[in-house]
């Protein structure tokens, strides 16, 4: 396993084990019945439950604690993309990671603002089409590497893993602004 699959299996391990901790029985139920609604249920109920602002709010707080999840998680992968660049062996790697690390940056340094921004709004639909593009960044940023947009192939990109979840959390946060 990579150090990055090592990474995100370390993640994933920490989420499933933080969802065991207590929520009182209102808020576990919120939780629960959010979470119901959206495409990657257990995620949803592990990531939320992990989160100690999930015992107390309402729908839209879970969307603003999921939408903080995802800049977390993009945050670790940015970081880590920008220390794969000067360690790039061929152009199409770098190209690539480029790619990467400007579509990361926009997300975490545009996009997620402007969604928070349309959720606290009431602007629901208009928050929930720019987490699709949110997650559409991990989804581009792996494309690069298996696509021959600069090259042959590469395969997927070591952080490949972590790109999965971060979409899987932009797409829940989309799902839980879509009911909030």
């Amino acid at each position: 396993m990579s150090t990055s699959g090592a990474g995100a299996g370390v993640a994933i391990a920490l989420v499933v084990m933080l969802s065991f901790l207590p929520l009182n029985h209102s808020q576990a139920n919120l939780v629960e019945q959010t979470c119901q609604k959206v495409t990657y249920h257990d995620l949803c109920v592990s990531a939320l439950r992990s989160d100690s602002r999930s015992s107390g709010g309402d729908v839209k707080g879970l969307a603003v604690i999921m939408i903080n999840l995802v800049k977390v998680n993009g945050s670790d992968i940015l970081g880590e993309v920008k220390k794969l660049i000067p360690k790039a062996s061929d152009e199409v790697s770098k190209k690539c990671l480029g790619l990467c690390r400007d579509g990361f940056g926009g997300a975490l340094n545009r996009l997620i603002p402007e969604a928070m921004a349309k959720l606290e709004s009431g602007a629901r639909h208009e928050a929930m089409l720019v987490m699709i593009d949110v997650g559409e960044t991990a989804i581009d940023c792996d494309a690069c590497f298996s696509d021959e947009r600069f090259g042959p192939s590469r395969g997927p990109p070591p952080f490949t893993d972590k790109d999965h979840v971060y979409f899987y959390l932009a797409t829940t946060a989309r799902d839980i602004i879509g009911i909030s």
